[in-house]
């Protein structure tokens, strides 16, 4: 499914170094870890991947560290989506 035009609602706990990612309005979900920092949100409704919990954000090195280890892991996790807030995500997780 193609929801590369919805929006991106995100959450940086800068204390925590931690990234909050809905791919659209968050919704109730449970997570699966895709590796050690990267947590998928399914939705609770239908299992449609809906968001990221991205642990040590800033420590992996940003938004552009972050896509790129999407692009190996997932085959276009909602790749466009990431990079077309990339600037917004750089500015509100800067260190």
């Amino acid at each position: 499914m193609d929801r590369s035009d919805e929006a991106l609602n995100w959450d940086y706990d800068e204390g925590a170094d931690i990234l909050y990612l809905s791919f659209g309005e968050p919704q109730p979900a449970y997570g699966d870890h895709l590796d050690d920092d990267i947590v998928l949100q399914y939705s609770l409704e239908n299992d449609e991947i809906v968001g990221l919990t991205v642990l040590g954000f800033q420590e992996m090195g940003g938004v552009d560290a972050l896509i790129e280890r999407l692009e190996k892991l997932v085959s276009g996790l909602h790749i466009p989506l990431i990079t077309a807030h990339a600037d917004e995500l750089r500015e509100r997780a800067a260190v």
